[in-house]
């Protein structure tokens, strides 16, 4: 009898409690979430391994990683603005394009009839007016231009690019596509700051590092000078990240979404630069 005792295998049932492994603590440590990444960690993150930032976001439960960098892009843009505006040369090259982009608009009415030229030069006049540095309007428009705008790109763009994933079967919400924006704009905070003083050391308003450092209007044409100048280094680097970004939150291959991204942004520059759209983001 004891030497069948002594033979018997022994079984978990057998085994004292205190010499058990401890299964159900393994198992509560096995399904308890992760923390959520620190914002922090997900902004430097875009820099460093965008792919791991990006999947860490999805899984967090938080929906604000785009708030402090759309604020931090929004400040750098306000005092990008500021050095542009107080540097005559890049000044006079602002107050020249829109005078005489508002010029071509208002004589195109007078031919159409739809108003005269006294009527026109009361317009240019009053341009000329809103255009001075010292005007209320020009620093309320100066301050309230790069906020607002900054927060209307932000939401269309997310609207777009929700609007184009849920096409290819993409699972991300249209907050966490914000997120995505929000976070890549790190990337256009050292565009703004480089871009910023490449225009004030060159004394050229539309420059970055791309074809825009070499040529000019006067080369290649007013329309193909704008489509060019959108082929920027660090704007590229932004799209790549972006696609990213948007297949890490949706489910979907970088292989897909990095195309998608490039064919949204070059339908986007070929409008602004050959159909003349007054507003013309990245």
């Amino acid at each position: 009898m004891e030497e069948n005792l002594e033979n018997k295998p022994v079984t978990p049932e057998d085994t004292p409690a205190e010499t058990q492994p401890d299964a159900e603590i393994q198992l509560d440590a096995e399904i308890q979430p992760e923390e959520d990444i620190a914002l922090t960690d997900a902004m430097t993150g875009v820099y460093t391994e965008p792919t791991a930032t990006f999947e860490a976001v999805k899984n967090s439960k938080k929906r604000s990683y785009w708030v402090v960098p759309t604020i931090l892009l929004i400040v750098i843009t306000l005092v990008a603005s500021f050095l542009v505006i107080n540097d005559e040369e890049l000044y006079s090259e602002i107050k020249t394009m829109q005078t005489k982009a508002a010029k071509e608009r208002l004589e195109e009415s007078v031919i159409d009839g739809k108003m005269s030229q006294e009527q026109m030069d009361q317009s240019l006049e009053q341009m000329e007016k809103f255009m001075d540095k010292s005007s209320p309007f020009f620093l309320i428009s100066a301050i309230l231009g790069p906020i607002f705008g900054g927060l209307v790109i932000l939401f269309f763009r997310g609207l777009v690019l929700w609007g184009v994933l849920k096409i290819f079967k993409g699972t991300a919400s249209y907050m966490l596509v914000i997120c995505i924006l929000g976070l890549a704009s790190m990337i256009d905070m050292i565009s703004a700051v480089i871009n910023t003083v490449l225009a004030i050391v060159i004394g050229k308003l539309t420059v970055n590092i791309g074809p825009a450092l070499f040529i000019t209007k006067d080369m290649v044409g007013e329309s193909m000078a704008k489509l060019l100048g959108h082929f920027d280094l660090i704007a590229i680097w932004y799209l790549i990240v972006l696609g990213i970004g948007l297949g890490a939150v949706s489910n979907l291959k970088s292989s897909k979404t990095i195309p998608v991204v490039f064919a949204l942004w070059l339908i986007w520059i070929v409008l602004v630069s050959f159909l003349n759209i007054p507003f013309a983001g990245k």
